[in-house]
């Protein structure tokens, strides 16, 4: 496991500028925080944010902590600041399910929305996306069903390959697990399969689950670690425990 270097060179993408990949000749960059950055338009990409997930539990009567929707606003509201966002993209199941009235998210994401008042949100409609309909038309957000052609990338909820361009897709929430003789480690992944042109994007949300992958030789794969993102070589010893998705 090698921390992401400027002279690092992957199957079907290359390290430049630091930790940034070059995919379908468009450079970007794996952030710490579980987001994807595209510089040149200056557009930041989620996926599975899954706001209000908590408090669905704790309707449901699992005693769950609260704040993770706010703590979840309040990373992105960083991320954008730090690299001078004009366009979100979330690639669907930016909720977990249909809000309620009385949901202490709405009052969160009213706060986000009024600091971020000239921010273009372009949302892929996920299969947790419920009564979009009937969100606050004050949000703005723009609801896209399907995917979304962006050349060269096609914005998607799950990942298939797209003849119009390569794939940028959430939905699997994909995770490793390293093992050693004596640890082993499961850690949030950027998981790009360049044989099939799709690249799956972690999970934003801090209250979600993972699937465990198991990726072919000629994939790249980019792990979230504490200390920042790093490349996972061939090489390294990963396991497959059951599947977690969320």
């Amino acid at each position: 496991m090698t921390p992401l270097a400027p002279q690092a060179t992957f199957p079907g993408a290359t390290a430049a500028a630091g930790d940034a990949l070059r995919v379908a000749g468009e450079t970007l960059l794996p952030l710490a925080d579980r987001a994807l950055l595209w510089p040149r338009q200056r557009c930041l990409i989620v996926a599975d944010v899954h706001l209000g997930k908590a408090a669905a539990f704790r309707r449901a009567g699992v005693p769950v902590p609260s704040g993770a929707t706010r703590t979840d606003l309040d990373r992105l509201d960083r991320l954008l600041r730090a690299h001078d966002v004009q366009r979100l993209v979330i690639l669907g199941d930016l909720f977990h399910t249909a809000l309620t009235a009385s949901e202490p998210a709405i009052a969160a994401i009213e706060a986000f929305r009024q600091a971020h008042p000239q921010l273009e949100i372009r949302a892929i409609v996920g299969n947790h996306d419920r009564q979009i309909e009937r969100l606050p038309a004050a949000w703005r957000i723009d609801w896209i069903a399907g995917q979304q052609h962006q050349p060269p990338f096609v914005f998607a909820h799950e990942p298939a390959s797209d003849a119009r361009g390569f794939v940028l897709a959430g939905h699997l929430h994909p995770v490793v697990r390293l093992r050693s003789r004596r640890d082993s480690a499961r850690l949030p992944v950027f998981w790009f399969r360049h044989a099939e042109r799709i690249g799956v994007l972690p999970s934003f949300g801090s209250f979600t689950g993972g699937w465990p992958v198991v990726p072919a030789g000629t994939d790249t794969v980019i792990a979230v670690t504490p200390d920042g993102v790093v490349r996972l070589q061939s090489g390294d010893s990963f396991e497959a425990p059951a599947p977690c998705m969320s």
